[in-house]
């Protein structure tokens, strides 16, 4: 393939009983009608043992998730989603996008519609980094939290464990979770919504590079109420 494409790597999650639908081109114009040069998905359980891959058709611009992922979910459980796309820039001036629609099937709630994390695909911003040089924020509203909150997150290295500390903050006081990740694998971690009376303000994300990472929001009976990946603001 040339190498003068670009190359867009994004991940996200799955769960069976989800409606989920991605697209995979966002950016249009009245001009001319933009594709990709390739797209490639896989998928992931939570050991990082491969489920799904599939190529697939650069002119689709909605992909419809569930209906590719939703058997293997119901036997692997979550699984971590990654998007390997190649595009030209010439025909996309700024780089495309991935957005997600997310809603539990028969759900009376309105759906979830979110931003696909866009990640380095395992490879370290400076070779040769050792430290935790990569951080991303998610600031919670100003209002009492209700249902269960928690920080999916995926390691997309090919070959190497990686560690990443998750970083809670209660009014300015810290609580830090340390995961190690093996290469595809993921996992979520809990979010207290209250530490010594203090709530919930912020949560931090470090890790060696970009890793696919989203705050997930859930009522008691499951609901998602709130999936929406983190920002990165310093590296």
């Amino acid at each position: 393939m040339s190498s003068d494409l670009g190359a867009l790597m994004s991940a996200t999650f799955h769960e069976a009983g989800h409606a989920h639908l991605v697209e995979l081109v966002h950016q249009k114009d009245r001009a001319a009608r933009r594709q990709l040069a390739s797209v490639r998905l896989f998928a992931y359980d939570q050991d990082g043992c491969p489920r799904l891959d599939q190529t697939l058709d650069p002119g689709q611009e909605i992909l419809d998730v569930a209906a590719l992922l939703d058997e293997p979910a119901r036997r692997h459980g979550r699984l971590l989603v990654v998007f390997d796309a190649r595009y030209d820039p010439r025909i996309f001036p700024y780089r495309p996008h991935h957005y997600g629609y997310l809603h539990r099937q028969d759900s009376a709630v309105p759906p979830l519609y979110y931003a696909v994390n866009a990640t380095l695909g395992g490879v370290p911003d400076r070779i040769g980094a050792v430290a935790l040089n990569n951080f991303e924020t998610y600031l919670f509203l100003d209002r009492p939290m209700t249902g269960h909150h928690a920080v999916a997150v995926g390691n997309l290295s090919r070959f190497a464990p990686a560690d990443a500390e998750v970083v809670s903050y209660y009014e300015g006081v810290r609580h830090v979770e340390t995961v190690r990740l093996a290469p595809k694998a993921h996992t979520e971690v809990k979010l207290e919504p209250e530490r010594d009376g203090h709530r919930l303000r912020r949560v931090e994300l470090k890790a060696l590079f970009r890793m696919a990472s989203y705050v997930v929001g859930r009522r008691a009976g499951g609901e998602l109420v709130l999936f929406d990946h983190l920002f990165t603001y310093f590296k």
